[in-house]
């Protein structure tokens, strides 16, 4: 998929580009902070959804370089890790979010940036009025899904949803059932930069090991790749009116607990980024998918 890159994403000063990178699809970001060095974490359910990881080399100017690669990632790889050979840390000192992140935040596209990592809706908070968040469900049979670790990254929204989304009782199936409410505009693709020191490698760890293999990519000032990362839908969607369904109800059954009742999102189809509707990655914050296991 090609895009042009934020400029927050470009600054030279933040290092060499080794990789531009895009998440979408089934998918939940957190940045975990509580390793020796910080980096973000992506949870890919396998429910619903195909999970491939798609690379494409680029020259100096973002040019692409023959054909694309794609590599289907299964359910039964637990989690994957996706490092720089000479990677630099020194962009989470000015992003200590990992992002663009505002200390004041409205969901308004007038005034907020449009790139802030904030339009991600967060699971763990009460925006969506769902109780607390209980936690993790086990990965089990009935619940797999892949947990990626993205080192000496950096990531922001590509641009805010042109309409608010809705947000309304599971139970209700519908998006003007009782109680439905509009929090605002939600992101679209998550793109990011993988930043390093000096040239070196892109390296690609899984496990458990010997169901998948991506050599490693080399990159230098003239050449890096786009790596996209995404979780797409093979089942039909529901739609009311304008909206479509969203993929939040996989997340309950998936994923997390909460005490209160669970929501579905709603939303407009938005052609450009969007045409089937929100499929894409909210967050969670103050926690890790995988404490104390994650390479």
């Amino acid at each position: 998929m090609k895009f042009e890159l934020p400029p927050v994403l470009k600054n030279p000063d933040l290092g060499m580009r080794a990789a531009e990178l895009v998440i979408d699809g089934l998918a939940v970001f957190c940045f975990n902070e509580t390793s020796a060095e910080k980096f973000w974490e992506v949870a890919y359910p396998h429910v619903q959804h195909d999970l491939v990881i798609m690379i494409q080399e680029l020259d100096g100017d973002d040019n692409d370089v023959g054909e694309p690669t794609s590599h289907p990632i299964d359910s039964g790889i637990e989690r994957f890790t996706i490092r720089l050979s000479n990677g630099s840390l020194q962009h989470y000192n000015l992003f200590p979010h990992g992002g663009p992140f505002a200390d004041q935040f409205h969901r308004d596209p007038a005034a907020d940036d449009p790139h802030d990592i904030q339009w991600m809706i967060d699971l763990a908070s009460d925006e969506l009025q769902h109780g607390d968040f209980l936690g993790f469900k086990p990965r089990d049979e009935s619940h797999l899904r892949s947990v990626a670790s993205i080192r000496h990254s950096l990531f922001c929204n590509l641009k805010p949803e042109k309409e608010s989304v809705r947000i309304s009782l599971r139970s209700d199936n519908n998006p003007n059932g009782a109680g439905n409410f509009d929090p605002g505009p939600t992101n679209t693709l998550i793109v990011g930069v993988m930043l390093a020191t000096e040239p070196g490698d892109i390296q690609f760890e899984f496990h458990p090991g010997g169901l998948i293999t991506i050599d490693p990519k080399s990159y230098d000032e003239n050449k890096r790749y786009r790596i996209e990362i995404k979780n797409e839908d093979t089942a039909e969607q529901t739609s009311v009116g304008d909206f479509i369904r969203g993929d939040l109800r996989l997340f309950y059954d998936q994923l997390i607990n909460v005490s209160g009742p669970e929501k579905d999102l709603w939303a407009i189809p938005f052609a450009e980024v969007a045409p089937d509707g929100d499929c894409h990655p909210p967050r969670i914050t103050g926690v890790t998918f995988e404490p104390g296991v994650m390479p």
